[in-house]
Formats: structure tokens, C-alpha cells, sequence
């Protein structure tokens, strides 16, 4: 097997794993702030992480101590674009929108994944890709707006919610760019998620004493198992194996490549969510699902040929 089909199969665990990652988020919010909520799910990816690279890299250590100042601001900036900032602002907005419109949007990152492949990694962008992106990032606006048409108010949480998600979107590419750069200095997938998790932790951990004092004496007790299940489920799998098997994909394929599967996670989450939330699926979020799709199929004829 080559290590591109081993890289399209990690990829659709991924998928598999991030599409139902947004109904649970959901759900979780029920029970857990989301400052609360990713406190402690990076601190179970975290404590799973860091015996794997010690026992897979016992030289990890003299590996670190190569590093320049300046690797270290890019592991730290990478590692908050794509945890804390990037998560922040998802959760948040699942807080406010629904588990099928916030899937949906930020299934559409790879549209700029691609642009910023094309522009900071000089990746090769036909001109019908770029087209495809611009299709799919109107249809991704429809998404956004679609609580204003359907309420007539300029401003809804749903929208807040919306635009939020978006704006993760634009993290989490920031978050791809830079991965992408470490990989090809050699840097271990494992290494570089094991670093974003933990900064993730350290970090959200700090805003959690800053803006929630009160929730060191947080009572997990009182919390249903099925919530920390929904922790525990993005903690080990969303977290620390989909992360990875991400970080490894893209060692052996393009950063947009490797992005434009994210589009795929809504047909995992759409139906999930319909079936366990009860969500409904409205005309506008067709015609905005359409309009993605057909961005999609123009962005991918390069891989189709």
C-alpha cells in the first residue's frame, strides 16, 4: 500500500471521528461550560499523549533541547491556533447554533485551506479550484445567514453562533499552514499533537482560573455519565487520535488535499443529529448545502483525473 492510500484511509477515520464530533459537542454543552468542557478534555489527551511519546520517542527530550527560540514560539502559536483559540471559539459556537449548521460550516475550511496552500505554501491552485472555493465560501454565507432569513433578526444567537465557527475556520487553517512547515523540518506527527494538547491544556487552564475561579471547586460528580462520555469520547478520539492520524496524513499528502476531506464530515454529522438531537433540516440549509456541494466538486476534479 502506498503512503498516499494509507493517508486517504487515516483520513477517513478522521472524518468519520470529526463528523460525529459535532452532535456530541452538542449534547456535552448541556452539562459543561466550554471553558470547563476543554480544560478537561486536554487534560485527558494530554495524560494519554505524553507516556505515548515518551515510550514511541525516549529521545524526546534532546530533541526539544535542538530546538530555537524561534521553533518554540511556532510550536506555541501553532499549538493555540489549533487547540485553545480554534476549539474556543467552535465550542462557543455549537453553544449557540445547531449541531448540523455548525458541522457544515466548518466542514468548509479546506476553501481556504486551499488558498493559503496556493499562497504561503506555493502550492500549485488551478483556476478552478480557486472558483470552487469562492462557490462553496457563498454557500457557507448562506449557512451563516440562514437564522436571519428565517427570523427577520439582524441579530440571533444562531448567527453569532455561525460566524463564530467560521472564525474557527480560519484558526484551524492558520493551525494547517503551520503543521505543515514542521512536518517537512521532520518534526514526528505525534510529537507535534502531543505539544498542541499539552499547551492546550496549559493554557486553557489558565484562562479557566482567570474567568472561572469558582470552577476548581467545579463538582464533576454531579455531571451524568453520559456527558463525561461525550468529554472522554473528544478527549481520546477526536482529540488525540484524530489529531494524529491527521498529522500523519499530511505528511505524505498536500495540506489542501489533506483539508478538503473535512468536507465530508457533515454526512456523518447531519443524519447523527437528526436521529439523536432531533434537529431538522430546513430548505435553507439545502440550497446552502448545494451551493457546497458544487464548490466541492470544483475544487476536486484535479484529484478526479
Amino acid at each position: 500500500m502506498t503512503a498516499r492510500s494509507k493517508a486517504y484511509i487515516y483520513l477517513i477515520i478522521t472524518i468519520v471521528v470529526w463528523g460525529a464530533a459535532g452532535p456530541v459537542i452538542k449534547n456535552t454543552l448541556n452539562y459543561f461550560d466550554p471553558v470547563v468542557f476543554l480544560t478537561y478534555r486536554f487534560f485527558i489527551t494530554s495524560l494519554v499523549l505524553i507516556p505515548l511519546i515518551l515510550f514511541f520517542h525516549p529521545h524526546i527530550l534532546t530533541t526539544l533541547n535542538h530546538l530555537t527560540a524561534k521553533d518554540w514560539l511556532i510550536f506555541i502559536g501553532s499549538s493555540l491556533l489549533g487547540t485553545t483559540i480554534q476549539l474556543l471559539l467552535l465550542f462557543k459556537g455549537f453553544e449557540l447554533t445547531t449541531a448540523i449548521d455548525g458541522t457544515l460550516i466548518f466542514s468548509t475550511s479546506p476553501i481556504f485551506s486551499v488558498l493559503a496552500g496556493w499562497w504561503l505554501l506555493k502550492e500549485r491552485v488551478t483556476y478552478r479550484e480557486k472558483l470552487g472555493a469562492l462557490v462553496a465560501f457563498l454557500g457557507s454565507i448562506v449557512i451563516i445567514v440562514k437564522p436571519i432569513l428565517e427570523t427577520h433578526k439582524l441579530f440571533s444567537g444562531s448567527s453569532l453562533g455561525n460566524l463564530l465557527i467560521l472564525l474557527a475556520n480560519f484558526a484551524w487553517v492558520g493551525h494547517s499552514i503551520i503543521s505543515k512547515t514542521q512536518l517537512r523540518n521532520n518534526l514526528s506527527p505525534l510529537l507535534i499533537t502531543t505539544a498542541n494538547f499539552f499547551i492546550g491544556f496549559i493554557s486553557m487552564l489558565i484562562i479557566l482560573l482567570f474567568i472561572h475561579p469558582s470552577s476548581i471547586r467545579y463538582t464533576l460528580s454531579a455531571i451524568p455519565y453520559s456527558a463525561h462520555l461525550g468529554v472522554i469520547y473528544m478527549a481520546l478520539l477526536s482529540g488525540a487520535l484524530a489529531y494524529f492520524l491527521f498529522q500523519k496524513a499530511q505528511k505524505s499528502i498536500e495540506t489542501s488535499e489533506a483539508n478538503t476531506f473535512l468536507f465530508l464530515q457533515p454526512v456523518v454529522a447531519t443524519p447523527l443529529a437528526f436521529l439523536w438531537l432531533g434537529e431538522k433540516v430546513s430548505t435553507t440549509f439545502i440550497v446552502g448545502s448545494v451551493i457546497i456541494g458544487l464548490g466541492v466538486i470544483l475544487s476536486n476534479l484535479k484529484f478526479k483525473r
